[in-house]
Parts: C-alpha cells; structure tokens; sequence
C-alpha cells in the first residue's frame, strides 16, 4: 500500500532555464533580514522589473532573458547608490550543490521558479512583479466581506536535508488586515513596528489573485489604507483554514489541499519546461484500523464512573448557573451515574474523594468586572474541571453534552493521575513483560534540564513519574543517559531538539526518539477536484428540460424492471406535467428524494434524502449513462479510493534505525472536511538501538486525549502534560 505526501521530486532543465533566464544573487556586508530589504523594493521596482525574488542567506533575482540585456542589468546595479552597500554577481544555475559557490541551485532555484508563478503571464513586462516575501502568495476564497482581513496563503518550498532532489512543498495561512483597520487598533511602538513590514495590494492579473507589493517608489500607484493590507494577526484570535475541504470546488481550491493540487497544475502549465515537479509515495508496512469507541459509548464510562462520587460546585450562585447546575445532575444520572445519590453539590465546599466539577465564569467575565478569577487548577488532592457559565450559554445541545462528556474525560485521567494506575486504556493488551518509559519536556520552560519528566509504565498499567528533583527515587544515571537524547548537542543552554516530541524506552534499555515533521499525506487531490467539478457542471443540452429527463426515467426502466415501478411512473409523470422547463441539478436531486427515496424533517427543515435502492440506482444510471454527477459518493470504496491516506494509523521503517508513521481519522467520521493536515512522525533508534515503536502504535487508537478523535503520539504523554499541569514536574 502506498500514499503520496507533499514530498516532492524535483527534476530541473537546466538548459532550458539557462536560456531564458538570468540569476542575481545579493549579498550585503552586514547582518540583517532580506524580509522587506530597500535593494529588493528597488529590484522588483520599476527601474529593474525582476520576475521573482527569493532569499535565505543571501537574496535571489530572477530576470527573464528576452526582456533584459543582463549585462547591462549588471553595470547599472553596479553603479547604482542604493546598492553601495550591496554586492551583486550573477551566478548560474545548478540542479545540485557541486561546490561552486557562484552558484543558485536546489531549493533556492526550486523557490524563484515557483515564486514566478505569482506574477501575470502577460506579454507585457509594466504587468510582471514579485511578491518578495520568499514564498508565493494566493488570495483563495476572496470575497466583499473578508476585505477588512483576509486568510493568504503563503506557498513555500523546502529542501530535505541528506536529499538532493527531494523537497517538501507546503502551505500555510497568514492573516493579512487593511491597513487603515490597524491603523486604527495599534499605536505607539507596536504599530511602528507593524508598519515596517512589506504592504500589499490585491492584484487581478492572476487566477486566483495573488497580493502585489506596494513600494513606495513606484508612481503609478498611491498607498491607500483602505486597499492595502499588512500582515497582522487580530488580537484575541487565531485563523483557521481547514487543510481539505470538498463542499464545493470553491472551498476546494480555497482550502491547503486544493491549493497544493492548483500549485502542481501550474507548475505542470507553466513551468513543466524549466522542471518536472512529482508528488512523491510512501509505502506502508502496517496499518491499524481506528477502531476505540471508548468516549462514545456511556455504557463504558459508566463501568469506569462506577461508585464514584461527583461533585459540582456553583461558584457563580445566580439563577442561570442554579439552571446549570439542574441541567447537569439531569445529564450525568442515569446516562453515566447509575445511583443517582452519587450526585452532590454546593455553593463553597469542594469534596477530596470525588470528581469536582466547578461552575465559573470565563477569564474575561473576572478581568471586566476586577474579580479574582476562580478558576482552579487540579492537584493530587483533589481533582476539579472548571466548566464556564458561558461555553453553556453559548452551546446548543450537542455541543453541551460534548463539553460534559469532555470534562469526564478529563477528570478520569486526573483521577489515574491520582491511583497512579491507567484505566482509561487496557495495558495487559500489548502483551509487554517489562516496563515502559516515557519522556517529555515541559513545553513551557523547556530551556532548564529540570523540566524534563519521566514515566515508567509497569505491565500492569501502574506507573510513577520521574523528575530531577525526585532523582533519589530513581537512578541518576539512568535519568542523565536518557536526558542526553533529548537536548539539542549545538545549544549550550540545554534547549530541546527541535520538533522532538520525546522518547520511548524499552525495559531492554532500547531508545526511540518521536520527531514531528512537515510532511503530510495528500488524498487523491485530482480525483476529488474532478468529482467537483462534474458535480458543478451544467446539464447538457439535451438533458436540461423536464421532458429530456422524463425520457431517461424512461429509458432506466427498460433495464431496472425489477424496481417500483410505481415510483418511476409517478416521477416521470411530474416531469412530464412540467414539460420543456429548465431543471437544473439540485432541483432533480431534490425531485430524485422526493419520488424515489424519503423525505425526513431535520431542525423543523424539510430535507429530502435519496436512500431508497430505487434512487441510488437511479443515481448510479444518470453518472453512469449520462456523466449527470449529484452528489459526492459517500460509499466505503470511493472513500478508500479518495481518502485512504487521511484513515487509520500507518507506520513504515524505511531503515533499521529509522521508520515515519502518521495517525489519521476514523471513517465513519468524514464529512465534507478534514480540519487539519495529517503530519508524518519520524522515528529514530538512537544509541545502536532497535526500533520498538510500532509495538507501541495501539497506544494511539484511543479517543480520551482528543475527545471522539485518535491522539498521534501514545497518550503516555497525555498523563505527562497534565502530571506537569499539577506542578508536580516543577
């Protein structure tokens, strides 16, 4: 089994690209950022027009042959003032490094290639820009009411270290927001220093649209705030762009995944003659079905809930939260509590033996009003969940019972914390016969050695944790050789390895390190946006009044007699009956629901629903016979096909000591959407170690860490960061 990922195989025509392009390569005699330069506002300025820029450590132009006679491009940058403190040579390109330092290769020459995409295709040159940002950018999804801050996305390409034509091909968001909005937010310093980043106009010219700089130099164009945009996140939130999207072509090409596909299609159209540019495959050793139903089944946490006591506390004390506190009692008895006396509350007193539930305000609600905030961290004392007045208010039903059901979860955990025994997870069932040892880093103080903490797991599922300043508990140097593996060899200040998500450890001594990468797996991005598009295009011309589709109900049911044919006969007579009228695909998919399938009232909405053999046949013979597409399949099979690379947890070893694995979603679970991208973990043996990591890959098929979703790293580190929580690590 195979699955591609944003890894991709660069084959560069170097021939080609000497021919019709020239490469300036910049480099100033001081430390700096390239970020927004005055020389590269100048280069893609009016006075020279570079068709690209890129940088790293020193900064790239591209020049399009045809347009320049390079070496006069050279003397005049030469002789150019604003370029006294800058030295620019030409340097050719290469596919691999060879030594020769006058030289643009790899992914520097990868990043001015695709860059290039950003400006128009005109034949004339006053319409060619760059974005100078180092990355392509794309304006997806823009619409009038996302003028005041708009999602960029921000194409960028990266070289995989130890390998000379492989590169990982990404996309991320930015919030970019107009300028007279921050303007009139920021002040002082915080704004100054705003304003000192590149700013942007939205330009037309291309498909999507792509962000043109503004450089105060040009004198065809005026700054107006009202048009220009700034990077700049909005205080108090966070942009989310969900990385796939199939609702429709336009969320498609508007989400990472489509962008992805789109990049790869006009690379194909524009530059298949500079590069050859392939999604590269993995192939997948084992794969382990989804399968824990633990947070969905009440049944289960009842066994787990059984004989203990909850107890909620109402620190709000007003009528809603007295409300809150009804709506509770009603919630946990009888779904999760069978004695309904296991049930207590109060206004003050919280309870050490039981689970505390706390009713409060949220953080802001105490800010405003300058009352200390009540909320209250759990210890090995007591556990608490803080549930805030407003998530309830806030909630419909569902969401209130996930907020319950998520706060359960958590004050089972707390409560293993407690017995120092896991419940949650049958142990016994990786049938190990020695303990296992997890560590991690404090994510929040991660400089200090002290904040790395342990936690041996016996066969059984007892375990205890292990820190530096509780050493006397465990072996010093057993803890110093551990530790070693986790800080960075370069940093003299005892800094975690970059990405490092930590260790696992064998009671044979074996060490495994758990790195997060940048590599994602892709479903089948051509397939999908083919389906969407046959899902959005127009009826053919003979198959767009009543009558034409009259005639092939008719048609089916010369071949599907054993169907009811009463159902047929009454839709083909409302066809009939509206005669040479224009249908238009929903209207038929609704017609289809109402004839041949169901009809069923969802949320006091009348919804039709084609789940009849009669309308999924019905359905098959229009896509089959006809390529009339209504709906995106849903069926197990096409979700294989589409989405296999995005389900269960897969794990490969590419060598002895080096194996990737990546832990996707449920199948039941899909929607119209994945939220986020499906990241590739590398692991490594270190030390002459053996791999041991897919022993641990079931530790992953739960749903407690992430609530009704599987966790992709083992929920050991789950434990870790809430035993830190208590401060016990500290």
């Amino acid at each position: 089994m195979n699955i591609l990922t944003n890894r991709v195989k660069i084959t560069f025509h170097i021939d080609a690209i000497k021919q019709d392009f020239a490469f300036i390569r910049f480099k100033r005699d001081y430390d700096g950022k390239w970020w927004g330069a005055e020389e590269l506002d100048r280069i893609i300025g009016d006075d020279y027009q570079a068709m690209s820029v890129g940088y790293a450590q020193f900064a790239y132009a591209m020049f399009e042959r045809k347009s320049n006679n390079i070496d006069e491009l050279k003397n005049r940058l030469y002789n150019d003032s604003q370029f006294s403190k800058v030295v620019a040579i030409e340097v050719q390109p290469e596919a691999i490094y060879s030594g020769n330092n006058e030289c643009i290769c790899e992914a520097s020459l990868a990043r001015l290639l695709i860059n290039s995409l950003g400006s128009s295709r005109s034949k004339h040159k006053h319409l060619h820009f760059s974005n100078l940002t180092g990355s392509l950018l794309r304006v997806p999804l823009f619409t009038e009411r996302l003028l005041k801050s708009i999602a960029v996305a921000e194409i960028s390409i990266d070289r995989i270290p130890a390998e000379q034509d492989e590169f990982l091909l990404n996309v991320s968001f930015a919030n970019y927001r107009k300028k007279g909005v921050i303007l009139n937010e920021y002040k002082g310093e915080e704004l100054a220093k705003i304003l000192k980043r590149p700013e942007y106009i939205i330009y037309d010219g291309t498909n999507p649209p792509s962000l043109k700089r503004w450089l105060p130099s040009s004198p065809k164009e005026k700054s107006d705030p009202n048009k220009s945009y700034i990077q700049c996140r909005e205080k108090g939130t966070k942009r989310h762009v969900d990385f796939l999207s199939f609702r429709s072509r336009r969320d498609f090409d508007g989400s990472p995944a489509g962008i992805l596909h789109n990049v790869m299609n006009n690379i194909e159209k524009n530059l298949s003659k500079y590069m050859t540019v392939e999604f590269c495959s993995r192939e997948i050793d084992i794969d382990i079905p989804l399968d824990t139903r633990l947070m969905n089944d009440s049944e289960k946490i009842k066994e787990l809930l059984d004989g203990e006591r909850i107890h909620i506390i109402d620190k709000v004390d007003s009528e809603e939260s007295h409300e809150l506190v009804a709506q509770l009692k009603q919630f946990l008895y009888p779904c999760y509590i069978t004695d309904e006396k296991l049930i207590t509350d109060s206004r003050k007193i919280e309870k050490k033996p039981a689970l505390n539930l706390r009713i409060i305000h949220d953080e802001s609600y105490y800010q405003e009003n300058k009352l200390t905030d009540q909320y209250k961290k759990s210890d090995h004392q007591i556990q608490r969940q803080n549930i805030t007045l407003e998530s309830y208010r806030q909630s419909d039903e569902k969401g209130w019972k996930n907020i319950v059901k998520t706060s359960i979860k958590e004050l089972l955990i707390k409560r293993d914390l407690r017995a120092e025994k896991i419940t949650l997870f049958d142990w016994c069932k990786l049938n190990t016969t020695g303990d296992w040892t997890f560590a991690a880093w404090d994510q929040e103080e991660n400089e200090a050695q002290s904040h790395v903490v342990f936690m041996k797991i016996k066969p059984n599922g007892e375990f205890t944790f292990h820190t530096k300043e509780k050493i006397s508990l465990w072996n010093w140097q057993e803890f110093e050789k551990y530790k070693q593996f986790m800080i960075d060899s370069n940093s003299a200040e005892n800094k975690k390895i970059r990405n490092l998500e930590g260790l696992v450890i064998s009671d044979t001594g074996e060490i495994n390190q758990i790195f997060r990468t940048d590599e994602i797996s892709l479903p089948n991005l051509p397939e999908i946006a083919q389906i969407l598009d046959e899902l959005e295009s127009e009826l053919l011309e003979n198959q767009r009044t009543a009558n034409d589709l009259a005639d092939i109900v008719e048609e089916f049911l010369q071949v599907s007699s054993e169907l009811d044919q009463e159902k047929f006969n009454l839709f083909s007579e409302e066809l009939r009956e509206r005669g040479s009228e224009t249908i238009s695909k929903a209207y038929l998919y609704s017609l289809i629901g109402q004839y041949l399938g169901t009809k069923r009232k969802q949320k006091d909405k009348e919804i039709n629903v084609s789940i009849t053999k009669e309308a999924i046949s019905f359905r098959d013979y229009l896509l089959e016979k006809h390529q009339i597409r209504l709906k995106f399949p849903q069926d197990n099979q096409t979700k294989d096909d589409l989405f296999d690379p995005y389900f269960n947890i897969k794990y490969f070893e590419q060598t002895e000591n080096l194996a990737y694995y990546c832990v996707g979603s449920r199948k039941e679970q899909l929607q119209f959407s994945f939220k986020d991208a499906c990241h590739l973990r590398q692991i490594v043996a270190v030390n002459g170690s053996k791999l041991i990591f897919k022993e641990l890959l079931p530790t992953m098929d739960v749903d407690f860490v992430r609530t009704g979703q599987s966790t992709v790293i083992p929920f050991p580190f789950k434990y870790i960061r809430e035993y830190l929580n208590l401060g016990e690590g500290k």
